[in-house]
């Protein structure tokens, strides 16, 4: 029913079709033109159209912990029904280095956008992040497998995003000194995350020429106590950046 309810708020808001400038490229398969650059203030994220169909981005706030990153975003398909775009990128903690700890992430996003109108448009997604940590006496390498589906509704002053995720994969794979001995102890471990899933209702508001703000309040419905990525089982979203 909450559902059902939220999908009504989007096909019942003033309708718009949407623009380069209001397209939202976090959760399609659209690129920056070359020359064209965006700015998301929160995280610090820089991007930017580099050859037709291809841009790149960085999370330059991090860079402040040494985290270096830097991704590519390239759509591999544009036609009126269908249009698909991949993105890699890699992240390294180079302050661990000092410490004997390396830190490194690859994360690869396929993004599918189906338009369902003018103004209401379905985006499709999976993406696999590993995970590679290798300290003195310890080593991890994590396989994480997701997908999600994004449904906008363009209007006159922005849009809806509808967005459901939900696990698919999560392989652990660790290797450590033993405390009871001088052995190591290798292994590996699948974990059940498919019944960690989350919804989320987000808005994204046009202010001034070039300016956007996005803010939105989600369910995550995951079992147990821990909850890294969300406050219980409230998630919340907020974000400004400029195209």
């Amino acid at each position: 029913m909450k559902t059902s309810a939220l999908v009504l708020l989007l096909l019942c808001s003033p309708a718009l079709a949407a623009t380069p400038r209001t397209a939202l490229l976090d959760v399609s398969a659209d690129v920056l033109e070359p020359g064209e650059s965006q700015v998301n203030v929160i995280w610090g994220q820089y991007s930017r159209g580099l050859l037709p169909r291809v841009q790149a981005s960085s999370h330059l706030s991090p860079l402040l912990l040494t985290l270096l990153n830097l991704s590519a975003k390239a759509q591999v398909l544009n036609r009126p029904e269908l249009r698909v775009s991949v993105e890699g990128g890699a992240y390294w903690l180079a302050a661990g280095s000092l410490a004997g700890l390396h830190l490194f992430a690859f994360p690869v996003v396929v993004r599918g956008t189906v338009p369902l109108s003018d103004t209401l448009q379905l985006n499709l997604g999976a993406g696999y992040r590993r995970l590679v940590l290798d300290a003195e006496e310890t080593s991890l390498n994590s396989n994480l497998l997701h997908a999600e589906t994004t449904l906008v509704r363009h209007d006159s002053r922005g849009a809806f995003l509808l967005t459901l995720r939900a696990p698919l994969l999560n392989l652990q794979h660790l290797r450590a000194q033993s405390l009871l001995g001088n052995r190591v102890l290798e292994g590996t471990l699948a974990l059940d995350d498919i019944s960690s899933w989350g919804v989320m209702l987000s808005r994204d508001q046009l202010f001034g020429k070039t300016g956007h703000v996005r803010f939105g309040l989600g369910y995550r419905h995951r079992p147990g106590f821990l909850f890294v990525e969300s406050i219980g089982p409230v998630m919340l979203t907020f974000d400004m950046y400029w195209r």
